[in-house]
């Protein structure tokens, strides 16, 4: 699903995969070059589930649990900074079962939302707990 405005873009790829809401752990792949905030987030939304998530370093294979996520994000800085794109796959058993894919466009005016929150809506999406990206609503200066 990809959704264009203008000059700026958001793509977005759900393939969700509701039955990780059943599983008692997820291990977590640490993706060494993305931001700290990306792990505690996704800990946290899996504590919120009810799923204990298990940390293991980068060169881990995905097939080290039953579920295992895999992310990646990068932050870019235009006036300030953003999650400018991100990926969560979930996998089963060592192979895929679904994923979710963010890539925010420079010029995009919802660039500027919370990145915990953006994670925390791709995790809603992989779970297939919501079947699409909200929007956040871009406050304009009223004043001007």
């Amino acid at each position: 699903m990809g959704f264009m405005t203008g000059c700026s873009s958001i793509e977005v790829i759900n393939e969700p995969v509701p039955e990780i809401l059943q599983a008692e752990k997820v291990c977590i792949v640490v993706h060494d070059d993305t931001r700290e905030l990306f792990k505690t987030t996704l800990k946290e939304w899996m504590r919120e589930q009810g799923i204990t998530p298990d940390i293991y370093p980068q060169d881990t294979s995905v097939d080290i649990c039953e579920w295992t996520l895999a992310y990646e994000g990068r932050w870019a800085w235009m006036v300030g900074l953003y999650l400018a794109d991100a990926k969560i796959t979930a996998y089963r058993d060592g192979s895929e079962a679904g994923r979710v894919w963010l890539d925010i466009g420079k010029w995009d005016g919802y660039k500027w939302e919370d990145g915990k929150v953006r994670i925390y809506k791709l995790m809603n999406m992989l779970s297939g707990k919501v079947d699409h990206y909200e929007l956040p609503t871009i406050q304009k200066d009223i004043d001007n």
